[in-house]
Order: structure tokens, then C-alpha cells, then sequence
């Protein structure tokens, strides 16, 4: 029996971006008025947490990212990344490698007898975090050889790779597909315009308009295009949508093949061009051999697309196993991080387990955030409160993307104003625990608010970083030391706050550090 068993009610903030470094400059969450957090980690035990890399199941120095962290909170230890499983694939040769991938050959049955095209959908990055550019040079290549016309949408990233640095990976990319005689580009566009979860209804429109209809101007030369957008102040992620030359849209008998590694991403654009009429555009939908995903996507869609690699799943995951021991628990999410929280950190579990709730509130669209830094914490912690004086659940998790989506605009003074506006949510919060005896604690999942400039350019910083994230417990024993540790320690300390017993499978420990008096940090 562990003997800090029976924290409740137990509280479970999780701030992305919420990154830990030394130095101010640059630094949101140093330049921020907190002080609420200033004096729960002052207070309470503490600890940092590795949250990048291996210990989240990515290559090593890679920076952590939200599907990764959530993964690896929720199974208790680093889960391999879908771009890390995929690649294999990508570099296997016979049977098992993708060139012999049996829906690749289906796609080819089913194109190439009705002098359809395949229209090849993904970011051009070579970040492997919404995208890769190798796979789509790759699907290209291999669908060009068995004689399939591709046409290419090339999303431009500019979040996890530099703001203006998609020139060099364009030219690269289109390099790469020089030798392929049936590929040529149909379109050019930055992610947050229709790409990414969130992406207003407007900007998908435009999207569907370029993809569907060739409705866009052309661009005789994409690079120059991009160049142009740069000295205009748009970044890679902005790009309005430009045409290949050659390009007269989507026709009877084509296929779509999206090129994503996570669930959420390209989902809003794929259910545009399947059902216009269901994402409220004009129009019929158009009749498509079929319609593919490299990864599958987070909800169906009414033209269920076939995905060409499963998703990343585990068991147990800390829902399951809170739930197996009859504790009620509710978890509070937005909407853009609603994946995240209600599939990822879950295992991938399309059902609710017994005596779980979660409840998800609107995230304003990605064009209004800089304006509403504060997003839908407001809602969540109304929610949150609500709860707490109820008292029916034993575990409460609450998600706050505010320091990583405005972190992400590369906008320092509203991702200062989203980490204030989280500070005051914690105080309403904390207060409320305090009042029932519970426990509080604060988890970073990744790292990002905390360097907003480029040491490399002196521009703004974009990317998420590979930073430690804190982790404090605020609640019970005010000298209770706690342990370095990584993400993956993070659901086996929950359980035992809740009196359960990890399982075998949980890599991660306990970061409560009375058998290891030697890695504790100071409370």
C-alpha cells in the first residue's frame, strides 16, 4: 500500500509549453507575472521533468511535441512516435517495406485502368512531427513508376521547422521528385490555413477551392512565390494557396492519399473535399477511386478514408487503470487539443471507460488567437470549479494549451498575456483544493513558451524545444521530495497518489523520492 494513497480530490494540470530555462530573454514564461505558480513552486516539492528525445519514444535530441508527451503520460513510458514506426517501413526493402505496400497497389489498381491521378496531400518539412518530406517524395516516386499521374499539394510548415526557412525544403523536396516523369505540383499552402486543427472555416474554403476547382492564382515559379510571401512578413505556415502550372483540379475517378503522421491533422481539409456539403461549401463531392491516409485520422468522416499504417495504441493507459479501481474522473479539454486529451492520453480508446467523463469547450480559430491569448481557459476552469464542489470524481485533468499555441504564433507579448491569464485560472483552482484538503499538481508536457527567439537568427522562435517542463505537487506533505524524472514517471506518481498499483508494463516510477533520497529535488 503506498503511503501517500487517498489524495483526493486530485487535480491534474497539464501546461504545454510551459518550458523551463535559465535565461530571460526570449524567455515567456520568465517575463510573465505569475504569481501563483511563483509561490506554488516555492512552496510545494518539485522537480523537472525530461520531456524530448527518447524519453518520449522520438529519435534522440528530438524536441517533444503534444502527441508525443500526451502518449507517453497516459502509458506510464515512452511510446514509439508514428514517424519513427513509419520510417521503418519507408527504409524496409522486399515484403515488408512500402513499396510493396498492398494499398499502394490497390491505389494503382484502382487509378491507373480509369486514367485517374492521385493527389498527393502533406507538409513539406523535414520535421517528422506533422509531416515528412521524405514520405511524400518517396509516395510520389514509387506511385510515378507504376505509370499513376500524381499531382502534389505541398503544405508548407514553419512552425517545427524556422518561420521563413520552406524556401530550402521546397527546392529540396521538388529536387527530390525532378526525375519522376507523372509528378508535377498542384498547389501550395501554408498548414495553419487549412492543415492544422483549428483552421477556420474561410481558410479551408480557400483550400477547397485550390484543390477541388483550381480556383487560386498560379505561381509560374513556387520558390519565388515563397520568397515573395517572406518579404511581405508572411511565414511558411500563411502561405495563401498558388497553383502549379499545369494544375485543373480534382476530376472523376482521382484519389486522395494524405500524408500525415498525426490524427488531427489534414482531417477538416480531407472532410471538406469528400463531403463539401457536410463542411458547409457549395457543391457535389467528387467521384474518387478511393481515399487514403498514411496515418488514420482522429474522427470518421462520411467517405471513410483507409489508412496505409495503424495508429500508435496502447494498454493500460492511466484512464483504464484509475477507472478499473472504481475512482470516478473527468477530464477537461479544448477543442484543439481535444485529440490529445481524449484519444492519445488514452491509449486510442474510442469508448469511455466506466466513470469517465470529458467534456470539451471551443477553442477560438487559430486566426483570433493572438487576439484571445487567453483562449477557453476561462470555460475550463468554470467547469473545473464546478466539479471540485460537487465532489463526485476522484481525478480531475484539465489541459491549458494557451503557452504552446501562442508560443507557436512566435508572438511574445500575447504568449506572455496567455501564461498570465493561466496563472489566474491556477489561483481560483488552488484555492478551491485547498478549501477540500486535495491535491494540485502542475505538469509541463513540452517545451516551447520559454525561448520565443531563435538563438541562430535572432528572429522569432517558432519551434517547440527540447527543454525540461516542471512538475509540483501542491497539496499533502510540504516536504515530500521528489525525484528527477522524465514524463513517463508521471501517471506511475497519479496512481500512487491514488492508491493504485502500477502495472508491470509502466517503465516510469514514482517521482515521490523517499527510496531515492539522492536524486530528490529540493522542496
Amino acid at each position: 500500500m503506498s503511503t501517500t494513497s487517498g489524495a483526493r480530490p486530485l487535480v491534474l494540470a497539464l501546461l504545454d509549453g510551459w518550458g523551463i530555462r535559465g535565461e530571460r530573454e526570449g524567455n515567456a514564461v520568465a517575463l510573465a507575472r505569475t504569481p501563483i505558480y511563483d509561490r506554488l513552486a516555492a512552496t510545494w516539492p518539485r522537480t523537472e521533468l525530461t520531456a524530448s528525445g527518447e524519453a518520449l519514444g522520438l529519435a534522440a535530441g528530438q524536441p517533444g511535441h503534444m502527441e508525443a508527451a500526451y502518449a507517453t503520460l497516459g502509458a506510464g513510458r515512452p511510446v514509439e512516435s508514428s514517424a519513427r514506426m513509419i520510417g521503418r517501413a519507408f527504409a524496409a526493402g522486399g515484403a515488408e517495406g512500402i513499396a510493396n505496400h498492398p494499398l499502394l497497389r490497390e491505389i494503382v489498381s484502382r487509378v491507373r485502368p480509369l486514367g485517374g491521378a492521385v493527389h498527393l496531400i502533406g507538409v513539406v518539412t523535414p520535421s517528422r512531427i506533422a509531416g515528412y518530406q521524405h514520405h511524400m517524395a518517396v509516395l510520389a516516386a514509387l506511385l510515378s513508376h507504376e505509370g499513376v499521374k500524381v499531382w502534389v499539394h505541398a503544405v508548407m510548415d514553419g512552425q517545427d521547422t524556422g518561420p521563413q526557412s520552406g524556401i530550402s525544403h521546397l527546392q529540396e523536396f521538388l529536387d527530390d521528385i525532378s526525375g519522376a516523369e507523372n509528378v508535377a505540383l498542384g498547389s501550395l499552402s501554408g498548414r495553419s490555413l487549412g492543415f492544422d486543427p483549428g483552421a477556420d472555416s474561410t481558410s479551408i474554403a480557400a483550400i477547397w477551392r485550390a484543390i477541388t476547382g483550381a480556383d487560386a492564382p498560379y505561381a509560374e515559379y513556387p520558390t519565388a512565390y515563397l520568397d515573395e510571401c517572406y518579404r511581405k512578413g508572411l511565414d511558411d505556415d500563411r502561405i495563401p494557396p498558388r497553383l502549379g502550372n499545369a494544375y485543373r483540379g480534382i476530376r472523376q475517378d482521382d484519389a486522395i492519399l494524405l500524408v500525415n503522421l498525426q490524427p488531427d491533422h489534414g482531417q477538416a481539409l480531407v472532410s471538406a473535399l469528400t463531403d463539401p456539403q457536410g463542411s458547409g461549401l457549395p457543391g457535389p463531392a467528387p467521384a474518387l477511386a478511393g481515399v487514403y491516409t498514411m496515418t488514420p485520422l482522429a474522427t470518421p468522416l462520411a467517405v471513410d478514408p483507409k489508412p496505409l499504417f495503424g495508429a500508435t495504441g496502447f494498454r493500460p493507459s492511466l484512464s483504464e487503470l484509475v477507472a478499473g479501481a472504481g475512482i470516478a474522473q473527468l477530464t477537461l479539454a479544448e477543442s484543439i487539443a481535444e485529440t490529445a486529451m481524449s484519444s492519445i492520453l488514452r491509449g486510442g480508446a474510442a469508448t469511455l471507460f466506466p466513470g469517465e467523463t470529458i467534456l470539451v469547450t471551443d477553442t477560438p480559430p487559430l486566426a483570433q488567437i493572438e487576439r484571445k491569448p487567453d483562449l477557453a481557459a476561462a470555460a475550463l476552469t468554470n467547469e473545473l470549479l464546478a466539479a471540485l464542489k460537487k465532489g463526485e470524481h476522484g481525478l480531475i485533468t484539465v489541459g491549458f494549451p494557451n503557452a504552446a499555441l501562442l508560443g507557436r504564433t512566435g508572438n511574445m507579448k500575447a504568449t506572455v498575456n496567455a501564461i498570465e491569464a493561466i496563472d489566474k485560472c491556477l489561483g481560483k483552482i488552488a484555492a478551491q483544493i485547498d478549501k477540500r484538503g486535495g491535491m494540485l499538481v502542475l505538469c509541463g508536457t513540452y517545451g516551447k513558451a520559454e525561448l520565443m527567439i531563435d538563438p541562430e537568427t535572432g528572429g522569432p522562435m517558432r519551434r517547440t524545444t527540447a527543454s525540461p517542463v516542471p512538475f509540483i505537487m501542491a497539496g499533502g506533505s510540504r516536504k515530500m521530495p521528489l525525484s528527477r524524472g522524465t514524463l513517463a514517471d508521471v501517471a506511475p506518481t497519479l496512481l500512487d497518489l491514488l492508491g493504485i498499483a502500477a502495472p508491470a508494463g509502466m517503465s516510469g516510477r514514482p517521482l515521490i523520492a523517499a527510496a531515492n533520497p539522492q536524486d530528490a529535488v529540493g522542496a
